[in-house]
């Protein structure tokens, strides 16, 4: 083979081994090129798919908003509900010289601005807001069957209680006592409006805690007891001796995990109640057979034991 052929053939060998790296190296960047693309066209229908249920439940929420905005139509709508139509009690002649009192009157038109969610006297059921029948004395979140906001529940079990005072403080701002309550309303700024519209739901309360008894809010206790019992002084020593069992159950802190707090009770309260529990009208049948144990001193000492406890 002459020089010129070798050289010839070794200049063709190397060109057919350049152009097979460089197709093989051109197959590569398009095979890492078509996965490059394959990835952005998942990541963007993976970002569709989201955006249409977005969508989706926009619309949904829509709606929903749209049912609600129509029902709050209606109910403005509804004629006004007269006293007689609720059964209501005759208004109660309220002494203006107690304090935080207003104008029973004119607290019902007042609570026209609550009734959408709602409602109070007799036959009243819960709404949006559970019904308000019995709310002086109610442990905060503890109305049975209502389905509170986590804040609220917590706020009872710590002890919030609603009295005069802190239904005040509640109406005027709800979100500043129960800072995430599900109660939207952006409160009564007016002094007397709150104190008129309280003058109002005490008509249906049967034991305000801290105001003065009058009818028609006083009601009949559940027993009669005769003013010998009732005069019984009871020795909170005793009484804690005779504790062990109640507490047991009852959380001397006063806290309350599903089961009523008594601590704090007043003594006529607690010992009203527990006769009540001997006397098989209250219906629970562990709480029937301790009272029923008890003396009518027993009895007296333990509600002076609870009634000191802080």
């Amino acid at each position: 083979m002459s020089t010129g052929s070798g050289i010839m053939l070794a200049l063709g060998g190397a060109a057919l081994v350049v152009g097979v790296a460089y197709g093989v190296n051109t197959r590569s960047y398009r095979d890492a090129e078509l996965q490059v693309m394959t990835d952005r066209l998942a990541r963007v229908e993976a970002t569709n798919a989201a955006l249409r249920a977005e969508a989706a439940q926009t619309d949904a929420l829509t709606a929903r908003v749209a049912e609600l905005e129509a029902a709050l139509t209606d109910a403005q709508r509804q004629p006004e509900v007269s006293a007689a139509a609720v059964e209501a009690p005759p208004t109660p002649q309220i002494d203006a010289a107690q304090p935080g009192l207003g104008n029973a009157q004119a607290g019902a038109d007042v609570f026209r601005k609550c009734q959408s969610c709602h409602s109070v006297g007799a036959g009243a059921e819960d709404r949006v807001g559970p019904h308000l029948n019995g709310i002086f004395g109610r442990r905060a979140g503890a109305h049975a069957g209502f389905r509170y906001s986590e804040d609220m529940a917590m706020m009872g079990a710590d002890g919030l209680t609603w009295t005069l005072d802190t239904l005040d403080a509640y109406l005027e701002n709800p979100k500043a006592l129960v800072s995430r309550t599900r109660m939207n309303f952006a409160g009564l700024k007016a002094a007397q409006d709150r104190a008129d519209v309280l003058a109002f739901l005490r008509q249906y309360s049967d034991r305000p805690q801290n105001i003065p008894e009058a009818a028609p809010t006083a009601m009949a206790p559940e027993v009669t007891l005769s003013d010998d019992i009732l005069a019984i002084v009871g020795d909170p020593e005793y009484g804690a001796y005779l504790a062990s069992e109640c507490e047991t159950c009852h959380q001397r802190s006063g806290a309350d995990d599903g089961i009523p707090a008594i601590t704090g009770w007043p003594e006529a309260d607690f010992v009203v109640a527990m006769h009540a529990y001997k006397q098989k009208i209250r219906p629970h049948p562990v709480m029937q057979m301790m009272a029923g144990r008890l003396s009518d001193e027993e009895i007296a000492a333990l509600a002076a034991y609870f009634r000191g406890l802080d």
